[in-house]
């Protein structure tokens, strides 16, 4: 009995570690137009200093642009950001109200129907989760 008891300790203890162990990141491909640039710079920047005055850390999102020099006309933006589980990813996106009305906000502009559209074409979004070998 003893033996048994200590086996289903050790197989629930394994799956609460495994179950909460969910390394996974965002991933975003996507093209912002020059003329709307510097406006989603500066959401882009409003949103990481806003996760980063709720303890989310410095630059979540963290931004990235291949060079003007390069070849590739579409998809030139990309962005990622990391969370430990899918109960961190929540958190991150449930901030509070000076977090929801910064996208809300976004949703209605020209940078929410231009860059943020989601359509695989032009934005292309991946949930990733690690692949343990």
């Amino acid at each position: 009995m003893r033996k048994i008891i200590t086996l289903l300790t050790v197989l629930l203890v394994s799956s609460l570690v495994m179950g909460q162990n969910q390394e996974r990141l965002s991933v975003h491909f996507f093209d912002v137009p020059q003329n709307l640039e510097s406006e989603f710079l500066k959401f882009n920047s409003e949103v990481n200093k806003t996760l980063e005055n709720a303890g989310y850390g410095k630059n979540f999102y963290k931004l990235y642009r291949v060079k003007n020099s390069d070849q590739e006309k579409t998809l030139r933006y990309f962005q990622i950001s990391s969370y430990t589980s899918d109960k961190h990813y929540e958190m991150t996106h449930d901030v509070g109200k000076e977090y929801e009305d910064l996208w809300n906000e976004m949703w209605d502009s020209e940078i929410g129907k231009k860059v943020w559209t989601f359509d695989n074409k032009t934005h292309i979004y991946r949930k990733v989760f690690r692949v343990e070998n």
